[in-house]
């Protein structure tokens, strides 16, 4: 068991990866032929019969992998050979059958021998497309406002900013293509009309693309709600459209889906064989595809290491001493915690029926040794990507895409397991939005639904990345500050309602505002999760009790 998080010469390490093994088959066909010579001396050792099978099938797999085919070939028709008899009585063995065992043990004997690294092509491994964006880093959200109405620019300019974006309004197209000059912006939000034409924003910005390496990002506004201004927006480049008079949640929900790219977390990948050998390729090429590994080559300690590493997907040999994939899948799916880790069997197991056999046992997919690396990285990433957005599925609340109840009281527990193992300070807030069902009463619950979201884009925007917010269930929520005393976040959690508070929600009933009232809870002073949860949940009834819209410290 070895772990793999570091990121080598990957190119170099992979050569030298097969200088070694060149080295060890010339001593691992020797090993088949003992094997073999013992099973001629008793024919009916199962034990001996298992270990020749198993010694064939990883030759046949890692020598493939590794380039070198004609071992690769000639180990893996030994291996069909005895594959085609274990379930029979060997003592019946025809003269045959053991002369074409025989004649394919020469042939191993003979390529051993010429394997000084020359045989099979280079091992070039293709840099996948995810290395790139595991290591993209937050947008700056800088938001180009252009609009000549200048009321309309100015209330738009503070919404936009209250959700915790840096605007540069813009009266004039002039001076906002002055302003392209010094600073390219994450995203132009355009009226289509102007002095200059009807259509003069969309124009605009189609000129300027086409003097661009790289189209601006255009989100237009207009009051034409027609088909072929919304054609010729799509022709500029524009990823929204949106008509006056302009809803700032729905205009901040397509703001953030641009500019709020969270930097997504290495895939993690356990890798299950017994081999070494295939191990460490496997690792290598996953790591050059910007993915964590460990590998676990004594399948009996794969539990431990799950509940430690935590990954994305299993990567597991159905072959193995001790136990086998398939019995392994089968432990794996028996625990909560890993029902729906995929897992992928990656084997030299060619038969159709034994794949689907393992695929119905608990698998996810199944690949044939020798794989192309970029099909290993393929496979991997897609299941790993699928994988994830069940999880979040499951894990968030469907309306405002916070944590939910659950997954809230969860992060709280491994957070504050952190800050004491780090001994730094934690708070814990649970906040509660004012007057909730007076919204739903007097401006419907589509508006309610909106106030929410506004509240958790909010957050979403002003806070730390590795800070936490959930919702608890209805108007109430939970924010988690990591490395934080409470007296600074109650700074953090004032700041945070003032904001909310400038927001103004829109209904057919008028426009309006909200407040929300405050708990909050800290480590050192609560040290288990459940208490800072219910110091939190008392600040809080103490702080609406108190006249509503303010931070109550526990």
């Amino acid at each position: 068991m070895s772990a793999h998080n570091e990121k080598p010469d990957v190119q170099a390490a992979l050569a030298a990866l097969k200088e070694g093994f060149a080295k060890k088959i010339p001593a691992k066909v020797e090993e088949i032929r003992q094997s073999w010579e013992t099973l001629k001396l008793s024919e009916s050792s199962s034990d001996t019969f298992h270990l020749l099978h198993r010694q064939t099938h990883t030759l046949a797999g890692t020598s493939g992998t590794y380039g070198f085919d004609k071992i690769g070939k000639v180990a893996k028709a030994i291996e069909i050979l005895l594959q085609d008899e274990l379930t029979e009585d060997r003592t019946n063995w025809s003269k045959a059958r053991v002369g074409e065992v025989e004649d394919l043990l020469v042939q191993l004997e003979i390529f051993s021998q010429e394997t000084s690294g020359a045989e099979g092509s280079d091992l070039q491994v293709a840099p996948s497309s995810q290395a790139s964006l595991l290591s993209g880093q937050v947008a700056s959200k800088l938001i180009y406002l252009v609009d000549d109405d200048i009321d309309l620019l100015n209330a738009m300019t503070m919404q936009i900013q209250t959700f915790g974006y840096t605007v540069s309004a813009f009266s004039d197209l002039e001076c906002f293509e002055k302003a392209l000059k010094h600073h390219s912006p994450d995203v132009v939000v355009m009226d289509v009309m102007f002095g200059e034409g009807a259509k003069a924003g969309i124009e605009h910005i189609s000129r300027i693309n086409s003097e661009r390496d790289q189209p601006l990002r255009t989100i237009f506004i207009t009051g034409s709600h027609d088909v072929l201004t919304r054609l010729d927006a799509v022709r500029a480049n524009g990823l929204g459209y949106f008509p006056k008079p302009v809803l700032v949640e729905h205009l901040i929900d397509a703001l953030d889906l641009l500019t709020h790219q969270l930097v997504e977390e290495p895939y993690r990948v356990v890798i299950v064989d017994d081999s070494e050998d295939q191990s460490e390729f496997a690792a290598l090429v996953l790591q050059q595809a910007g993915m964590e590994t460990k590998v676990v080559n004594d399948p009996l300690q794969l539990l431990h290491v799950l509940s430690e590493f935590l990954p994305d997907l299993i990567l597991m040999d159905i072959y193995m001493p001790k136990c086998s994939g398939l019995e392994l899948s089968k432990v794996i799916r028996q625990m909560d915690s890993y029902v729906s880790t995929p897992i992928v069997f990656l084997s030299s197991e060619h038969d159709l029926k034994k794949q689907l056999g393992a695929m119905s046992l608990g698998g996810d997919d199944f690949l044939s040794k020798p794989v192309e690396p970029w099909h290993l990285v393929s496979i991997v990433t897609s299941r790993v990507k699928r994988g994830r957005m069940i999880r979040k599925l499951a894990e968030t609340d469907g309306l405002t895409g916070l944590l939910n109840h659950t997954k809230s009281k969860e992060r709280l527990e491994s957070e504050l397991a952190r800050a004491k193992r780090d001994n730094t300070p934690l708070s814990f807030a649970m906040l509660d939005i004012d007057h909730f069902k007076h919204v739903n009463d007097n401006y419907g619950h589509p508006a309610g639904d909106r106030v929410l979201k506004s509240l958790a884009n909010m957050f979403k925007q002003n806070l730390r990345p590795y800070d936490t917010v959930g919702r608890y269930g209805g108007e109430e929520f939970v924010v988690i500050l990591s490395s934080t005393d409470t007296q600074t976040a109650k700074t953090i959690m004032d700041k945070m309602r003032i904001r909310f508070s400038e927001i103004s929600h829109s209904s057919e009933e008028g426009e309006f505002t909200c407040n929300f009232s405050c708990g909050i809870a800290s480590y050192p002073d609560f040290d288990s999760g459940t208490i800072l949860s219910d110091e939190a949940d008392k600040a809080l009834y103490e702080a609406k009790e108190g006249g509503r819209n303010r931070v109550v410290l526990a």
